[in-house]
């Protein structure tokens, strides 16, 4: 009885935090809050329909690409999207990175670059065209700009969409980089100063300072007429050597207590880690294993760029690598709610592969192509009939 009722509590809380978070949704599998990382099919695909507030989501960089970036910035791009406060890190430019953010794309459907789209669902065999089609991904649909009101404390805010479609040929505008509510943290800075505190110590001080200032902790109730908002924090390749770090230890504990302040705030994390730079024979070290262990969630991009095992294959043609889920959220549950409902099973249902086209970047069902290829065999028979159906064509 008393676990009943403290289940119903937790989830009423749940439902009123999530309708003050904008973009925010509840979980059907278990009430957790859940956020988009942007990327409609790393949400639907793997995590069961988004990532949930107070996690930490580490990717696994690839050695010789990097497409792992491209999911910091959606992760980025949603959250300035739908009002988050941002706050991002990194041993490059973070100013840089910012400006180059994709932004929402247009609902203009004659845009000429969408034919390239249409001219590869075309690309099939005439013997297939009357077969069931295998849908390897997800329908994304240009987002809907016609928000409904939803009164929020007594007052009307316009209700966001949980995920905007990006256009990765559009650049963020820089009035939506005034507006937003951005943080940025250059850890180069302090990589030379003379300080007994670790690049990490600092950088989790910041962190702490902005929860604290902002009013993201979900043990404090918000100033009066002051709507809760989330947090989303962005680390782009921890732990490279850039960051100058000099004991693996302090990477631990900033983890360790970075999972301790979401935990209790209504933030969560993408964090990417050059882990090849840690890997010996094609194995994770100890240190990687760790902070796998410590993280909520852990994936892993392998591209086909630079390898000789893969790059002459016919699948690389039409993928451009391989996505691996190591790890899943489990949170106020015994298992992950993405083995119930993602579309893709990303618990290891289905072998998963990613795709790079011009404006977007996208997982899916990883296939080979029908034997044979995606062109029509004809053969010429001696008396010159071209229009004879190859007998091995069925």
């Amino acid at each position: 009885m008393n676990n009943s009722s403290s289940f119903s509590s937790f989830k009423k809380s749940s439902l009123q935090t999530s309708k003050s978070l904008p973009g925010a949704r509840l979980s059907p599998y278990n009430g957790q809050i859940l956020l988009s990382t942007g990327a409609p099919s790393l949400d639907a695909h793997i995590l069961g329909g988004g990532l949930p507030v107070g996690t930490i989501l580490l990717i696994k960089e690839d050695k010789h690409t990097g497409y792992s970036k491209l999911l910091v910035k959606y992760f980025l791009s949603q959250g300035i999207a739908s009002g988050h406060h941002v706050l991002f890190s990194s041993a490059e430019d973070p100013s840089n990175f910012i400006k180059e953010l994709p932004w929402i794309t247009s609902n203009d459907s004659n845009d000429p670059d969408d034919k390239a789209e249409v001219d590869d669902k075309m690309k099939i065999a005439w013997r297939y065209k009357e077969m069931k089609k295998f849908e390897s991904g997800i329908k994304t649909t240009p987002t809907n700009f016609k928000h409904k009101q939803v009164p929020i404390a007594g007052s009307l805010r316009q209700e966001q969409p949980f995920c905007y479609t990006f256009d990765l040929t559009k650049s963020i505008p820089q009035p939506s980089i005034d507006s937003a509510s951005i943080t940025l943290v250059d850890v180069t800075k302090w990589t030379d100063e003379q300080h007994d505190e670790s690049i990490y110590d600092k950088l989790l001080s910041e962190i702490r300072r902005v929860i604290d200032k902002n009013n993201f902790s979900s043990s404090a109730s918000p100033s009066t007429g002051v709507e809760r908002n989330a947090l989303r924090i962005g680390i782009h390749s921890i732990a490279s050597p850039l960051w100058n770090s000099n004991s693996p230890h302090d990477l631990y504990r900033f983890f360790h207590a970075l999972r301790g302040l979401l935990r209790n705030s209504t933030g969560l994390s993408v964090i990417t880690i050059p882990a090849h730079l840690y890997t010996s024979n094609s194995e994770p070290c100890s240190f990687i294993r760790r902070i796998e262990h410590i993280s909520d969630a852990v994936v892993e991009l392998e591209s086909f760029a630079g390898s000789s095992a893969t790059v002459n294959n016919v699948y690389s043609a039409s993928y451009h690598g391989l996505f691996h889920v190591h790890k899943l959220p489990t949170i106020n549950s015994l298992i992950s709610p993405s083995v119930k409902l993602s579309i893709l099973s990303g618990g290891g249902g289905n072998n998963l592969g990613f795709k790079l086209r011009r404006k977007k970047f996208s997982i899916e069902t990883f296939h080979l192509p029908p034997e044979g290829g995606l062109t029509v065999r004809k053969v010429i028979n001696s008396g010159g009939d071209e229009g004879k159906k190859d007998p091995y064509d069925f």
